[in-house]
C-alpha cells in the first residue's frame, strides 16, 4: 500500500465514527427519533402502492419531477429552490466535500454528531461554542467566534437538546454573516415553532436541510432535500448531485407520502401534545433536569441516576439514546416521543429508577 494511502487510512481510523442505534430484539424503540405516531398500516399502504406503480427495470426520470412538484407544494417554495438527496445526511456529505476543503466551521455543542463526524473526515477545522447550561445559544460569543469561520451550522430545532433558538436570533446570525456558507438543519422543523423557507430567496449563502425521515415516518426510505437560492440549487441538482440519487421506489413513496400532508400534520400535533405531557411529568421528578423541546424527543440530564435509569429502562424493554457526559452536561439521555402507550411505559419505568 502506498504511503499516502496508508497514512490517510491511519488518520481516519482515529476519528470518532457515527454510532447507529443498536437494535435490541422486542424492545420499544425510543432512541432514534422515529415517528411511531404514524400508523404502520398507513406506511404499508403507501409502500404497496409505490411498488405497483414502479418499474424497477427503468431509470427514474419523470419521478424526480413528480417529487419536486410535491416538495414545492409542501415547502411553499418554487421547485427552482430545491434539491433532492438520499437523506439529508448525503446532502451534508456532498456540501462539505465540495465546499469544506481547507475551511473552518463554527458550531455550537452539543449538536448533531454526524455533522461533526463529516467535518473531521474532510479535515474541516471546527470551532465549537458550548451552549449554556440551559442549552441556550450564547449570542455574543457565537457571533464573535463565527466571524473567524467560513461555514456556520445551526441545527433548528437542535439535536440532541431539542430546543429551537428564536427566529429573530437565527436571522440576526444570517444577516451578520452574508459572506459565509450557512447551513440550517431543519430535520425536526415540523415539530418546531417556525421555519426559514419563506426567507430563502433573500439570501445567496443559506442552505436549509430537510428530511422526510422524521415527521413523515420514512426513515427507512432515505429521502432528504435542500432549500437554497436558485443558483445553488440548480448547480446542486445538475452538477454536484449524482444523476439518480434516489431509487424509483423511494421516489414513489416520498411523492405519495407528501400527498397525505393533512394526516401527517395530525400526528405531529399528537406528538406535540404527548411531548408536553411527558415534559410536565419529567419536570416533577427529582434527580433529573429536563430540557424544553421543540422536536419529537426530549433531552434530560440524570446526574448520578444515569446508570440506574439505563439499567431499569433496559430491563423494562425500552431503548433510549444514552450520551453520558457531554459538553458540561452530566448523565445525558434523549428519548423519542412515541405513542401514548410507549410514553406511559417510559414514564412508569424511569420513575422506578429515581
Amino acid at each position: 500500500m502506498t504511503n499516502w494511502l496508508s497514512d490517510r487510512l491511519d488518520k481516519i481510523c482515529k476519528l470518532d465514527a457515527y454510532v447507529k442505534p443498536e437494535r435490541i430484539k422486542d424492545s420499544i424503540k425510543l432512541d432514534a427519533n422515529e415517528n411511531f405516531a404514524l400508523d404502520s398500516k398507513f406506511i404499508s399502504k403507501i409502500a404497496l402502492h409505490a411498488i405497483k406503480q414502479t418499474d424497477l427495470r427503468e431509470y427514474p426520470l419523470e419521478q424526480f419531477e413528480d417529487l419536486y412538484r410535491q416538495l414545492s407544494n409542501y415547502s411553499g417554495v418554487d421547485k427552482k429552490y430545491l434539491g433532492i438527496g438520499s437523506g439529508s445526511d448525503q446532502i451534508i456529505e456532498l456540501i462539505l466535500s465540495i465546499f469544506g476543503r481547507n475551511q473552518q466551521a463554527s458550531i455550537f455543542t452539543p449538536t448533531f454528531s454526524y455533522f461533526i463526524n463529516r467535518c473531521e473526515l474532510h479535515d474541516i477545522a471546527l470551532d465549537r461554542v458550548p451552549l449554556t447550561e440551559d442549552a441556550e445559544l450564547p449570542k455574543l460569543e457565537f457571533l464573535k467566534r463565527a466571524a473567524r469561520s467560513d461555514i456556520i451550522y445551526i441545527c433548528s430545532p437542535n439535536n440532541p437538546t431539542g430546543n429551537q433558538f428564536g427566529e429573530k436570533l437565527v436571522l440576526e446570525i444570517i444577516d451578520t454573516f452574508k459572506d459565509k456558507l450557512i447551513l440550517i438543519d431543519e430535520a425536526y422543523v415540523e415539530f418546531g415553532n417556525y421555519n426559514l423557507a419563506p426567507h430563502i430567496a433573500k439570501y445567496d449563502n443559506v442552505v436549509i436541510l430537510r428530511t422526510l425521515s422524521k415527521a413523515f415516518g420514512l426513515a427507512g426510505a432515505r429521502i432528504g432535500y435542500l432549500i437554497a437560492n436558485e443558483k445553488f440549487a440548480e448547480i446542486f441538482r445538475t452538477t454536484i448531485q449524482s444523476p439518480y440519487p434516489l431509487n424509483s421506489f423511494s421516489l414513489a413513496v416520498a411523492t405519495l407520502a407528501l400527498s397525505y400532508e393533512r394526516y401527517v400534520r395530525q400526528t405531529v400535533e399528537l406528538i406535540k401534545r404527548e411531548r408536553k405531557r411527558v415534559f410536565d411529568e419529567l419536570f416533577e421528578m427529582n434527580g433529573i433536569k429536563v430540557f424544553r423541546s421543540d422536536a419529537n424527543f426530549i433531552f434530560l440530564e440524570s446526574y448520578d441516576s444515569y446508570g440506574r435509569i439505563l439499567s431499569v429502562l433496559k430491563k423494562e424493554g425500552l431503548s433510549v439514546k444514552a450520551f453520558g457526559d457531554i459538553d458540561g452536561h452530566r448523565g445525558c439521555i434523549r428519548v423519542t416521543i412515541g405513542t401514548s402507550e410507549m410514553n406511559d411505559k417510559f414514564l412508569k419505568s424511569i420513575s422506578k429508577a429515581i
